[in-house]
């Protein structure tokens, strides 16, 4: 007699040890517009484009997702805001009946022209990456960054109101391990979890 996998018997998405999958990341791209040194080597080769899934898969994706009982979804990247036509693909997205939350990775850079439409387009959450707030540190780590920039687009994110705004740090030994203080202290003057 032949039986089932539990999860082939049922439209639910289920993991190895038969739970129900909930919550999936998608990336959206793997170019960025920040070299970070813990994410790209300096001799890194993007994917050939052909390999990069369609916007219009992403979404087609991200329904069979929810479909199967899926309630959140994180774009992630590279920087998915680097990506032409994301912002259009996230308010898709954001349309699907039983999808609770739509968040999005970030390192901030295209927030402060980004923010109301991320937030237009259905976007509860975002998590920005803030590796540093000493200026040379940051540039140091990102290898092209501007934090300058990036502390616009936290308060660009700040003021269109999305339901929570995460910081994300890379703590590394010898560049900006002596900042987890000051990164905490930021967080929790601005607001930010």
């Amino acid at each position: 007699m032949k039986t089932i996998s539990p999860a082939l018997s049922t439209n639910k998405l289920i993991d190895k040890f038969g739970r129900q999958v909930t919550y999936v990341r998608i990336s959206v791209t793997d170019r960025c517009d920040f070299r970070c040194v813990y994410c790209m080597s300096e001799d890194m080769e993007f994917l050939p484009r052909e390999q990069v899934l369609t916007l219009e898969e992403i979404s087609r994706l991200s329904r069979a997702f929810v479909e199967m009982g899926v309630t959140k979804i994180r774009i992630t990247g590279g920087e998915p805001l680097v990506r032409k036509g994301v912002v259009g693909m996230l308010a898709e997205v954001a349309q699907l009946e039983g999808l609770d939350e739509l968040v999005i990775t970030t390192n901030g850079s295209q927030l402060v022209k980004l923010a109301q439409p991320l937030k237009d387009a259905g976007v509860k959450r975002i998590n920005i990456s803030l590796d540093s707030l000493d200026a040379d540190k940051f540039k140091k780590v990102t290898r092209v960054g501007d934090l300058d920039v990036v502390l616009k687009g936290i308060q660009a994110a700040k003021k269109v109101g999305f339901e929570k705004i995460k910081l994300n740090a890379v703590i590394l030994k010898n560049r900006n391990h002596d900042e987890v203080n000051s990164l905490v202290r930021y967080a929790m003057n601005e607001g930010l979890d």
